[in-house]
């Protein structure tokens, strides 16, 4: 999966990915929004919507 991965996306995409994953990550200890982004340096609004992107995933088990 991983040489797919890697030959589908630009470094980029990677990177992106790897820090939404991230922010997953966060969320589920129950770090705060504020505070993810500041420990990532990203604005509010991306983990905003990896809050919501990650709740509609749960909705959906």
């Amino acid at each position: 999966m991983e040489k797919k991965l890697n030959a589908l996306l630009t470094p980029n995409e990677i990177s992106e990915m790897q820090r939404r994953l991230q922010i997953f990550a966060l969320l589920e200890e129950g770090v705060s929004q504020r505070e993810i982004a500041k420990q990532l340096g990203v604005g509010i609004a991306t983990v905003t919507r990896g809050s919501r992107a990650l709740k509609e995933l749960k909705d959906h088990e």
